[in-house]
């Protein structure tokens, strides 16, 4: 790992991906991640976005990691990926998923619950600092929350991309 300055009081660890086999790249960052301390971080660099990367780290680690894009391509990608501090807090998507599964940001000042077109209003709780309104609406497609569940924790929505089939709002 090659050292540079990413604030001005500051230096941190990057790890650029673009030279190192892919078979390697994801254990390396898991590795690199295991070794934070509350509040330290590292630069990612690499030819593609590692978005994967995140969802991964993000089953792995929860909300105790964050994500910070620096450069968003189209030839280079640079993420800080820290360990979360106490002030680095997860936060909350009030999110409209329609009756066939299709999950949207819900409107200023939308009402929990259902908003009478046979769509819900739910609110996405414990959302990581860092990640993207796309990626927990990624994550939600196909999402029919039961009757009157009107909060979906966000790991929930991690453990049904990981397997399970409904995220454990089943049972």
């Amino acid at each position: 790992m090659m050292l540079t300055t990413i604030q001005a009081d500051r230096t941190e660890p990057v790890i650029d991906l673009q030279a190192i086999p892919p078979f390697q790249r994801h254990p390396l960052v898991f590795q690199a991640v295991q070794g934070l301390a509350a509040g330290e971080g590292f630069l990612l660099v690499n030819d593609h976005d590692p978005r994967p990367l995140h969802h991964q780290l993000l089953a792995h680690f929860g909300a105790g990691l964050t994500w910070d894009y620096r450069e968003q391509g189209p030839r280079v990608w640079q993420v800080r990926i820290g360990r979360a501090t106490e002030a680095d807090t997860p936060f909350t998507l009030r999110v409209r998923i329609d009756r066939n599964g299709d999950a949207t940001v819900a409107d200023d000042g939308a009402v929990l619950g259902p908003d009478g077109t046979g769509a819900s209003v739910c609110d996405v709780t414990g959302c990581p600092p860092g990640t993207m309104r796309t990626d927990v609406l990624s994550l939600l497609q196909d999402v029919i929350p039961p009757v009157g569940v009107v909060g979906i924790p966000f790991d929930r929505l991690l453990a049904r991309r990981n397997g399970s089939c409904c995220g454990g709002m089943c049972g």
